[in-house]
């Protein structure tokens, strides 16, 4: 976790101006069973007709409303809606590069990297199905990952990272170009999105 720390707080991020859509999400690390090899805590977002992400592996967070005081003050609101988890108890770490949606760069996406020592219990609102904490040792490990084949976008492949044995959810899409991004500065390689 010091490694992340120190990181993280010498990196100066790219930000974009949103143009149009601004929302925000927290990169949870949990240290509450080991600083050694820390879990990355994220949600399975809720199936619900006409939303693109719905069913999705993603970090709590949303788009940005009028009386947030900025984008992190988004994925704190967020996160406490989404999970019930109080982002305040931790510690930021900093902030990602910010993200364009691929359909649409109209949207941005900011990323709030933070750590915390236990999560738990989880309060999940009606937008989310499931949250997940997965080890980083997990997600590094190259016999998880996988390619996911979108057809929507006339059958573009994109990389991703399978859940584990006989579970059918991939992190993919902005929740892995993060990833991707986190764990470069770290000095780890995932496959390029």
């Amino acid at each position: 976790v010091q490694v992340i720390t120190d990181t993280l707080s010498r990196y100066r991020p790219v930000l974009v101006e949103p143009l149009e859509g601004h929302a925000a999400v927290a990169l949870i690390v949990d240290t509450a069973r080991s600083t050694q090899d820390p879990e990355i805590v994220f949600i399975e977002r809720a199936t619900h007709q006409g939303d693109p992400w719905s069913g999705h592996v993603a970090f709590p967070g949303g788009r940005c409303e009028s009386e947030d005081p900025g984008p992190s003050a988004t994925a704190m609101r967020e996160t406490r809606e989404e999970i019930g988890v109080d982002l305040s108890a931790g510690h930021l770490l900093g902030r990602l590069d910010d993200l364009q949606g691929r359909r649409s760069h109209q949207l941005v996406v900011s990323c709030f990297v933070y750590v915390l020592n236990g999560t738990g219990p989880f309060q999940l609102n009606h937008e989310v199905a499931d949250v997940l904490a997965l080890p980083v040792s997990r997600l590094l490990d190259p016999i998880h990952w996988t390619e996911v084949h979108y057809q929507a976008w006339g059958g573009m492949v994109f990389p991703g990272i399978n859940l584990g044995e006989g579970d059918e959810r991939v992190i993919w899409g902005l929740t892995y170009r993060f990833l991707e991004r986190f764990f470069t500065l770290l000095g780890y390689t995932l496959p390029t999105s």
